[in-house]
């Protein structure tokens, strides 16, 4: 049992470690997107008018970044 709980736990290391590897990548713009509308539970709308970009660009912004941040730990899932 022991031995499960440090594997769940490492893997949870370097789950982490690979989210924010990935996040550091970004440049500034997405990485404050993602970050304010997953941690911070902020609105689009919201973002848009804070940054000076409209809704539709910040959702692109957005959705292209969720696709990177999910095609990085798809690759790590195989290697785990």
């Amino acid at each position: 049992m022991a031995t499960g709980t440090l594997n769940l736990s490492n893997q949870r290391n370097i789950l982490f470690d690979a989210i924010v590897r990935e996040l550091r990548s970004w440049s500034d713009i997405p990485r404050r997107i993602f970050m304010q509308v997953h941690y911070s539970g902020k609105r689009i709308e919201d973002i848009a008018s804070q940054s000076g970009l409209n809704p539709h660009e910040v959702l692109e912004i957005l959705e292209l970044h969720e696709l990177k941040l999910r095609k990085a730990l798809h690759a790590l899932r195989r290697e785990l």
